[in-house]
């Protein structure tokens, strides 16, 4: 791998095998898509803000552009070629770290300059988070390549950040625009334009400089963010009067919605000491941060190094000891994998919003075992950690998010009658299992609307919204259950159950279910069977 034509294979080779890892995982059924990813696509596209009430609760209303080129593909390409395109775009994120890890590392010796960014971009590929959501519509190892690309334009100009030419200015300012987009396709991804903000106030040049750098940059992210994100921002203020619409609510009151902030708020630490120990708490029990088992050791690692480091640097501050030198772009990477850690931990805490910064820790971990041991000893310390970091996530700590068998189409239903569409209205009855890819499987022409989700109602003034989209449609109105599925068989008691439950639900929301009326029908995600029942309903109002 030494050598600059190996590199250059690479750039490819190690995507297309990411495609074809995608293939062998399946067809992407993560509960995020079976929610909202193929839903507000499909809203988006069709323009269904007017017509329906948050069929996939809370999240009907984030951003739909990310989602668009996905939602596109399913619907008119066969799923394996989706599966494998997908994949392959992921792999990108290999080329993106390989050029990372070559700038950073630009005074290696002759046999290590190529072979070691090699294989340090391809151990940052191989993590639980980035493995467990290759070819998946979850979009966090798509705007990875946003922040990672970012990271990369100013790693480029990073010799000259002291000049003010136009060129460096304008790079920077550039680098802020692709960072910024990510963070308008994905709010999730702000956390990475802070941290590569915040980072180039540790640049090695005068205090002034770093300001003005972190500046342009700043300006550049609200450009890019106004670029991807603004159109949606309108719309939400528009409708809402509410540009986060429905959170932040105790912000921007809407009548539909209860006074909240933050949603979404379970992962965070409970306590200052939960904090400071966070990397190993999620390394024992990753269910802390994810509902998904991602088994690594690779962040209790790099904090242990990191720590390691300050110490290090510290006590040979105190013996007035010289100190090696981080490289001058190592320390913006290890700034950016700080910075996005500990914003990322006081925001969400949610792992797989860290792809972003994972994908750079055994890079992080390369610098800093250099800084603190002899050459030789530094490179076989390294390279044993990261072969057993790596084994430990490829004999089973990348878990999926879900995945069934390929079929020719991605997603399919079976419809029951509808003989007046464009009166009809549906109301999805549970949260979870999510309803809200099926939506765009049936005509057009129908409303749907929630019950049971985890949009933050204000009741009654939801449930009367409710009843009056369907009495200004004036047609038929169903409830759209949950069904189950036992191997050839429907499941009779948990159907009846579900059934039972969404009665008193509806109940609630002033609607009664006719029992007699409900027929289980088949869905589809490649070749899994997801059941709905489809049952009758009338207004008690």
């Amino acid at each position: 791998m030494n050598s600059p034509r190996a590199l250059m294979h690479a750039c490819w080779i190690v995507p297309i095998i990411f495609g074809l890892y995608s293939l062998g995982q399946g067809a992407d059924s993560n509960w995020d898509l079976r929610n909202y990813h193929l839903y507000n696509a499909y809203a988006f596209l069709h323009g269904r803000l007017a017509v329906d009430l948050a069929p996939a609760g809370m999240q009907s209303y984030f951003n739909p552009l990310l989602d668009v080129p996905y939602y596109l593909m399913t619907m008119h390409l066969p799923a394996m070629l989706v599966g494998f395109i997908m994949g392959v775009i992921h792999g990108l994120n290999f080329v993106l770290v390989l050029g990372i890890c070559r700038l950073t590392l630009s005074d290696l010796p002759e046999s290590l300059r190529y072979r070691a960014p090699f294989w340090l971009a391809l151990a940052g590929c191989v993590t639980a988070n980035f493995l467990s959501a290759v070819g998946n519509s979850m979009g966090d190892n798509t705007t990875s390549l946003v922040s990672l690309g970012a990271l990369l334009i100013v790693l480029r100009i990073w010799p000259r950040l002291a000049q003010t030419s136009v060129h460096v200015i304008a790079m920077l300012f550039l680098g802020g625009i692709v960072s910024g987009a990510g963070a308008g396709l994905k709010l999730t991804t702000v956390v990475y334009s802070v941290a590569l903000c915040g980072g180039l106030l540790f640049a090695p040049v005068s205090i002034p400089a770093r300001f003005r750098a972190a500046f342009v940059f700043g300006l550049g992210v609200l450009a890019g963010l106004a670029m991807t994100g603004g159109f949606w921002f309108a719309e939400l203020w528009t409708r809402y009067g509410n540009p986060l619409y429905p959170q932040f609510s105790s912000v921007f009151p809407s009548p539909l919605t209860a006074p909240v902030s933050v949603v979404d708020t379970q992962w965070l630490p409970k306590n200052l000491w939960e904090a400071l120990a966070y990397p190993f708490i999620f390394s024992i029990n990753p269910h802390r941060v994810a509902q998904a088992r991602l088994h690594q050791i690779i962040w209790a690692v790099a904090y242990v190094c990191f720590w390691s480091w300050v110490i290090y640097c510290g006590a040979r501050a105190l013996k007035r000891s010289a100190r090696p030198l981080l490289p001058s772009r190592g320390r913006y990477v290890i700034a950016y994998v700080v910075i996005g850690f500990v914003v990322w931990m006081k925001l969400f805490s949610i792992q797989r919003y860290l792809v972003a910064v994972e994908v750079c820790l055994p890079l992080v971990i390369y610098l800093l075992l250099g800084q603190m041991l002899a050459y030789e000893r530094a490179q076989r310390i390294c390279k044993r950690i990261l072969i057993a970091c790596s084994v430990l996530v490829l004999i089973g700590g990348a878990h999926s998010w879900g995945h069934e068998s390929w079929a020719r189409n991605m997603f399919s239903i079976d419809l029951p009658p509808l003989a007046e569409p464009e009166k009809t209205t549906v109301l999805l009855t549970a949260g979870d299992p999510p309803l809200g890819w099926m939506v765009p499987l049936f005509p057009q022409d129908v409303a749907f609307a929630t019950t049971r989700s985890a949009f933050p109602q204000a009741r009654p003034a939801f449930d009367n919204k409710i009843h009056e989209i369907a009495r200004s449609r004036g047609g038929p109105v169903y409830a759209l259950i949950p069904g189950y599925w036992d191997k050839d068989r429907y499941d009779v008691p948990r159907n009846a159950r579900e059934m039972a439950d969404s009665q008193a639900a509806l109940a609630d929301y002033g609607f009664s279910l006719d029992v007699a009326s409900c027929v289980l029908y088949k869905g589809h995600i490649g070749a899994g069977t997801y059941p709905y029942q489809w049952c009758r309903l009338a207004s008690k109002r």
